[in-house]
C-alpha cells in the first residue's frame, strides 16, 4: 500500500491541494496562511513546496497531503486516499484492503449504479421514451455524458430488482445496496426491491466527484400522481442532503474564477446553465441553504447570487438561505428573472437573458426594499409600521455599521421618519427573531418530553443487550427518531460498526473499548445504558426485550408524526389566514400524507 500512497504523492503538489481549501501566500521557499483549524489574527499555518508537509506553529497539526485532507474533510484515510487518488490519476483496485471500509464500499456501488443507468439511457431500447424526453429538454450528447444522466427502467419492462441483481452480480449484498439508499426492502417476506423506477436519473457527486447520491425524476408517461415528481436518495452513510450542493463538483474552479458562486433550486437549472456555458452554478436541490452547504461555498468565494423559482415555497427558502448566509457574512445578491419562472426555462428562451439577469442582481437590501415596498400603500400609517418593522429586522442583520447607517438613511427618507427615531427601535433591545433554520426530517423539537426520553433509553439499553436486534432497528428507525443528541449519535455509531462488521462478527467489547478511545462522552452513556438494561432486563426474558423494541420504534414514530402533524395545522391556519392557496395545498398534501402514516401505524 504504501506504493500506491507514494505514487499519489508524487503525482500531487501540497500546494494546489491545500489551495484548494486556504488562500496560501508565497514566503520565500514556503507559504503561510490563517490555520483553518483554529482561529488566529496572524497566519502561522505553513506549506513547504519543497517537503510536501504542513504545520501549524499556532495550534501544532501538521503532516502530509494525506492528513491535511483527512483532518479538513473529517475523513478516514481510506476516504482520503480516494479522493487524492483520483485528483491524481492513479487507479486503486477494489480488492486493496484499505479501500474495504463500509464507506467506501457505498460509494463503489452508487458509482457502479450510476454507470448503469447512463448506460441503459444512451443503449437500452426501453429507455427511448427517455432519450426523448432528455431530447425534449433540449440537451446536448455530451452534457448527459458529463452529468452522467441515467435512465432506470419501469417495472413492466424490467422487473422489480433490476438494480438490486445487477449489484449483487457484481459481488455486493443486498444489505449493502440498501444501506446506499438504492434498494427499499419489502414489506413482506424477504428481499429488496430498486428504489427508482420509470425516472431519468441524476447523480448526486460531493465535492470531490464521488457520486454520494441520485435524484430520481418520473418521466410525465408514468406520472399517476400517486408517487412525487422527484425522489431522492435518503439519508445515508455517505449522503446528507444539507451537506452537498448538486454540481459543485463541476463548478467550483469557475467559482474561484469569478468569485461568485450562483445558487439555484434544481438540477435541470444547473445542467441548463452549465450548457449554456455559465458553469459557476449550483442547486440547493430544492431545500433551503443550509450552514454546512454555505460554509462549503466559502472556501472558493464570499459573494452568493441566489436564484429562486418566483412562487412562495421559492420565496420561504430564499428568506432561510438568506439568513444563514448573512450569519456567516457572505455578501448576498439576488437575481429576480423575468423571462420564465425559472432559470432553465430562461436560458431556453433566451441564454443571453440569463447571464443579464447574473449580471444585474440586486444587493440584499436592495431585494430586501424593493419587495417589501411592493406590497405596501406607505400613506397608510399601518403600512409604515409593518415597512418599518420588516425592513428594520433586515437591517439589523446586517453586521458592518457603515452599512447600516447608509440603508437607516435610506429608510428614513422612504418612510419620511427620523433616522434617529428609527435608531431607537432598532437598538431597543429587541432583536430580530432568530433566523429561521431549513426544515430537515432529522429536526428535533426544542422540548423534550420526559416519557419520550425515558422510552429512547430504554430502546437503546435493549440494542445494546441485544445487538442481533440492531438489524430490525436500522430497517425500522431513524436516527432523528431518537430523543437527545446524545442517544442519536450513539446509535448512529452502532449502526456504523455493525454495517462494517456484520451480524455475525458483531463483538460489543470491541464496539465499547471503540467508544472508550474516541468518545469518551458516548463510551460513558454506553455504560449507564447497560446499567439500565441490567436493571429492566430483570423483569423480561429476551422474546419480551425484542417485543418491546418493537413497541417502543412504533411509540417514538407515532409520537413523532403526531408532533409534525401539529406543526402542519399550525402552519396550514398561517397560509389559509394569510390566503395563500399554493402554500396551503402543498402543506395539506403533507398533512394528508403523515395522516395516513399514523393511520398505518395504529392499525399495527
Amino acid at each position: 500500500m504504501s506504493s500506491i500512497t507514494d505514487e499519489v504523492k508524487s503525482r500531487l503538489d501540497i500546494i494546489d491541494i491545500i489551495s484548494e481549501y486556504v488562500q496560501l501566500k508565497q514566503v520565500g521557499s514556503n507559504w503561510k496562511a490563517n490555520c483553518p483549524f483554529h482561529n488566529e489574527k496572524s497566519p502561522s499555518f505553513m506549506v513547504s513546496k519543497e517537503k510536501q508537509i504542513w504545520h501549524c506553529f499556532g495550534c501544532g497539526e501538521g503532516g502530509d497531503v494525506f492528513g491535511f485532507v483527512m483532518k479538513i474533510e473529517g475523513m478516514e484515510f481510506p476516504e482520503a486516499l480516494r479522493v487524492l487518488a483520483n485528483k491524481a490519476g492513479v487507479k486503486l483496485e477494489r480488492q486493496d484492503p484499505v479501500l474495504a471500509s463500509q464507506r467506501t464500499r457505498l460509494l463503489d456501488i452508487t458509482e457502479i449504479a450510476a454507470r448503469f443507468y447512463h448506460k441503459i439511457l444512451l443503449e437500452s431500447k426501453d429507455a427511448e421514451i427517455a432519450r426523448e424526453y432528455i431530447k425534449g429538454r433540449e440537451l446536448k450528447d455530451e452534457t448527459v455524458e458529463n452529468f452522467l444522466l441515467g435512465f432506470a427502467p419501469r417495472v413492466e419492462e424490467a422487473g422489480w430488482d433490476l438494480l438490486n441483481k445487477y449489484l449483487v452480480q457484481k459481488g455486493f449484498k443486498e444489505n449493502e445496496i440498501f444501506l446506499a439508499g438504492l434498494s427499499v426492502k419489502k414489506e413482506r417476506g424477504s428481499g429488496f426491491y430498486d428504489r427508482f423506477r420509470g425516472r431519468i436519473i441524476f447523480p448526486i457527486a460531493d465535492l470531490h466527484g464521488n457520486i454520494v447520491g441520485f435524484t430520481a425524476r418520473v418521466l410525465p408517461q408514468f406520472d399517476d400522481g400517486k408517487m412525487g415528481k422527484y425522489i431522492n436518495t435518503p439519508q445515508t452513510m455517505i449522503y446528507n442532503k444539507s451537506q452537498v450542493l448538486y454540481g459543485l463538483d463541476k463548478a467550483k474552479q469557475e467559482i474561484r474564477k469569478r468569485d461568485l458562486a450562483v445558487i439555484v433550486e434544481g438540477n435541470m437549472d444547473v445542467i441548463a446553465s452549465h450548457q449554456a456555458g455559465v458553469a459557476n452554478v449550483v442547486a440547493s436541490s430544492g431545500t433551503a441553504l443550509t450552514l454546512e452547504q454555505i460554509k462549503l461555498l466559502k472556501r472558493y468565494t464570499p459573494n452568493l447570487a441566489l436564484s429562486f423559482d418566483a412562487d412562495p415555497a421559492g420565496d420561504q427558502a430564499s428568506e432561510r438561505g438568506i439568513d444563514v448566509a448573512l450569519r456567516e457574512a457572505m455578501n448576498l445578491r439576488m437575481i429576480v428573472i423575468t423571462s420564465g419562472k425559472d432559470p432553465d426555462e430562461c436560458i431556453k428562451k433566451n441564454p443571453e437573458d440569463w447571464i443579464a439577469t447574473i449580471r444585474d442582481a440586486k444587493s440584499i437590501m436592495e431585494y430586501y426594499f424593493d419587495k417589501t415596498l411592493a406590497k405596501t400603500d406607505l400613506t397608510k400609517v399601518e403600512d409604515k409600521k409593518k415597512t418599518a418593522k420588516i425592513l428594520l429586522g433586515a437591517i439589523a442583520k446586517l453586521a458592518d455599521k457603515v452599512e447600516q447607517t447608509h440603508w437607516l438613511q435610506k429608510l428614513s427618507e422612504i418612510l419620511n421618519v427620523p433616522e434617529q427615531i428609527l435608531r431607537d427601535v432598532l437598538n431597543k433591545g429587541k432583536k430580530p427573531a432568530p433566523a429561521e433554520t431549513p426544515s430537515k426530517p432529522e429536526a428535533k423539537p426544542k422540548t423534550m418530553d420526559h416519557r419520550e426520553m425515558e422510552l429512547g433509553e430504554r430502546l437503546m439499553s435493549f440494542i445494546l443487550k441485544f445487538p442481533l436486534n440492531l438489524e430490525y432497528a436500522i430497517h425500522h428507525l431513524e436516527p432523528t427518531l431518537l430523543p437527545g443528541d446524545d442517544l442519536n449519535e450513539l446509535y448512529k455509531e452502532l449502526v456504523i460498526y455493525y454495517t462494517e462488521i456484520g451480524e455475525l462478527e458483531f463483538d460489543f467489547a470491541e464496539f465499547r473499548q471503540k467508544m472508550a478511545l474516541n468518545n469518551k462522552k458516548l463510551a460513558d452513556l454506553t455504560n449507564v445504558l447497560l446499567m439500565l438494561g441490567d436493571k429492566d432486563l430483570a423483569e423480561l426474558n429476551a422474546e419480551e426485550a425484542e417485543n418491546e423494541i418493537v413497541n417502543i420504534i412504533k411509540y417514538l414514530k407515532r409520537d413523532y408524526i403526531s408532533r409534525e402533524i401539529k406543526k402542519l395545522e399550525s402552519e396550514i391556519k398561517k397560509a389559509d389566514k394569510d390566503k395563500n392557496l399554493s402554500v396551503g395545498n402543498d402543506l395539506i398534501q403533507e398533512f394528508n400524507k403523515l395522516i395516513e402514516e399514523l393511520a398505518k401505524l395504529n392499525k399495527e
